[in-house]
């Protein structure tokens, strides 16, 4: 098997520089042309909830009912943080997103609402964040929004507490989070600069001709007595 001298390689990529540095350059423009004209700009937005104390009434001398103002004890924050998981699960539920759709009257099916609705929680806490992406920033708002009230009535459904509290409510963003002509450049400048690379060491290794005096001697086992040197005009 023929020996690859990685000198000789670099030295021949080397002489064909400008190939590469046109591909670095023309894939570089495409790049940020692709972006211009192929990638949809989304963009996203957030509400958060804490998972609170729930709310303990009791009963009052005219039959009517008011909140204890007791502070939070270390059970409520243990039972907060274990219904972390079947909070974030109800909040991507079919049912959280019909109503949605039904309340902003969106064109869309519960499926592809909820593919770009994305649950988190903070570690170590007791918050959930409702992140939501669209190509309108104002809808994207309005979902996130929506998701989180309609989320914290279908709590109160189903467990019969309310220990659900915004901290932050959606706001439009203005600018997309998946135009980044920079970054895009630089991706397929460096694709570009490698797959150059890539094409001149197989014309180098598939190239049969003799390059040198030292595979001359490599080849027939003779010593090369002279060099005639090429003369350019």
């Amino acid at each position: 098997m023929e020996e690859i001298d990685l000198k000789e390689i670099f030295y021949y990529i080397f002489k064909k520089k400008i190939f590469v540095i046109l591909s670095v350059i023309i894939c570089g423009i495409i790049g940020m042309l692709y972006t211009k004209y192929m990638v949809t700009p989304m963009y996203s937005s957030y509400s958060t909830v804490v998972l609170s104390k729930p709310e303990d009434t009791t009963l009052i001398e005219n039959g009517t009912t008011e909140a204890s103002s007791n502070s939070i004890t270390q059970n409520d924050v243990t039972l907060n943080q274990k219904l972390i998981s079947t909070y974030s699960e109800i909040m991507k539920s079919r049912t959280v997103a019909e109503q949605v759709i039904n309340e902003l009257n969106l064109n869309i099916s519960e499926n592809e609402l909820m593919s770009n609705v994305s649950v988190s929680a903070k570690d170590d806490t007791e918050m959930l964040k409702i992140s939501v992406s669209n190509k309108d920033p104002q809808i994207a708002a309005q979902i996130a929004n929506s998701i989180t009230e309609v989320f914290k009535v279908k709590i109160k459904e189903i467990y019969n507490i309310e220990n659900v509290t915004t901290i932050d409510t959606a706001i439009a963003s203005n600018s997309p989070y998946n135009v980044n002509y920079i970054k895009n450049g630089i991706i397929f400048a460096g694709i570009g600069g490698i797959a150059c690379c890539g094409i001149l060491f197989l014309i180098f290794y598939f190239d049969t001709r003799i390059k040198s005096k030292e595979e001359v001697e490599e080849l027939l086992n003779l010593e090369v007595l002279a060099v005639i040197p090429e003369i350019k005009e």
